[in-house]
């Protein structure tokens, strides 16, 4: 039986105030700067609210004044913004080819980058890997001020397929109670998410998708990932599992998935699906192969894109991921003009990321800093 809490209505009062924080918080990130009577407009909350709860984001060093205002009648107002240097978040992308991190501060403005090899896969030595990564970098940048670690892999998590793990994913990165684990020896929130939803975020963040409310983002890598963004947020779906793109099906009678049906997406525009093909063609160069790839790869995205445009209506598609840039470039240019769909005689229906893999690890870096000021 569950425990009820001990002041069910403190408990109550204690979330309203977090949520109008958070609240507060989003308006700031958004906007840049906004007086106290400008917050009370965009919040719906009373000027006292507005008074206390940025007395204790001051106090939290989150926020900070910024000056009185230019105007040309009566007392200027002084501007609120957010402090950038009060926190700061790690992002940290893993996969079977390395890992790659950005620090960000509380604005989003990355701080530092790296990446590297990870030790092995065994879930304990991923764990004293992934405590000691982290603990180096809090040490640098003040563990106080941290507001988090995001961590980003290949999905899907806790999900049962017939035959092989997903391409690229470490194992005990697929299920989340590893996070558990880690979220007790590092003593802040870890996020967990798929590559491809961070990816998503990242795009919109510092990407060609800034701005965009409504897109999906396609993710080549060892697999293929979709992240999907809608009324500015990320969809997750039930479980958290929404946007496996590569498991769409375009071939019935295609070659067998690992997820147990035939023909996936993924069999075709995978890094993992161009090793296999370029093994089973003996008599072509390398660069050939490649080529060939390629063509079947365009041939079965450009199917599987009119599905995406049909189903969710989004402004645009970005296509990008871990795959090399130069192979994204040639395979954008080899989809060539779209097929018909809803979004028929629109611009921009699928651009090309130019953040690379960077954009899960971008992403990543903003998990935490969201979960601090998203007011949902």
């Amino acid at each position: 039986m569950l425990e009820s809490p001990a002041n069910p209505s403190a408990s109550k009062a204690s979330d309203i105030r977090r949520r109008n924080r958070r609240l507060m918080l989003h308006e700031l990130r958004l906007c840049g700067s906004l007086s106290r009577a400008e917050l009370a407009r965009a919040t719906g909350l009373t000027p006292p609210a507005i008074a206390s709860i940025i007395q204790d984001l001051l106090d939290a060093g989150l926020v900070r004044e910024a000056g009185r205002r230019k105007s040309a009648r009566g007392q200027p107002p002084i501007e609120i913004e957010i402090a950038r240097e009060g926190g700061y978040a790690v992002g940290l992308r893993v996969e079977t080819r390395g890992y790659d991190f950005v620090v960000s501060d509380l604005g989003g403005e990355v701080v530092a980058s790296g990446r590297g090899q990870i030790p092995g896969e065994q879930p304990e030595e991923l764990l004293a890997f992934l405590t000691a990564l982290y603990e180096g970098l809090a040490e640098k940048y003040g563990a106080g001020r941290s507001l988090g670690l995001g961590l980003v892999t290949p999905g899907p998590f806790d999900a049962i397929w017939p035959g092989i793990p997903t391409p690229g994913a470490i194992a005990a990165l697929q299920t989340r109670s590893l996070v558990d684990t880690l979220t007790e020896r590092l003593g802040v929130d870890v996020f967990l998410e798929n590559d491809a939803t961070a990816a998503a975020l990242g795009e919109q963040l510092n990407g060609v998708a800034r701005g965009a409310n409504h897109f999906f983002y396609i993710f080549v890598g060892e697999g293929v990932g979709g992240g999907i963004v809608m009324k500015g947020e990320s969809y997750r779906g039930d479980s958290g599992n929404a946007g496996e793109f590569g498991h769409l099906i375009v071939d019935p009678a295609g070659p067998r998935c690992y997820c147990g049906n035939h023909g996936c997406l993924g069999q075709y525009l995978s890094l993992s699906s161009l090793r296999t093909f370029q093994a089973t063609q003996p008599g072509m160069t390398a660069e050939a192969a490649e080529e060939e790839w390629l063509i079947g790869a365009a041939r079965a995205l450009s199917q599987a894109l009119v599905t995406v445009e049909n189903l969710l209506d989004p402004e645009t598609i970005v296509l990008g991921g871990a795959a090399p840039s130069q192979l994204l470039a040639r395979l954008f240019d080899h989809v060539g003009e779209m097929r018909p769909s809803v979004r028929l005689g629109r611009q921009g229906r699928l651009l090309l990321s130019d953040l690379g893999e960077r954009s899960a690890s971008y992403g990543a870096s903003a998990l935490p800093i969201i979960a601090v000021t998203s007011p949902f």
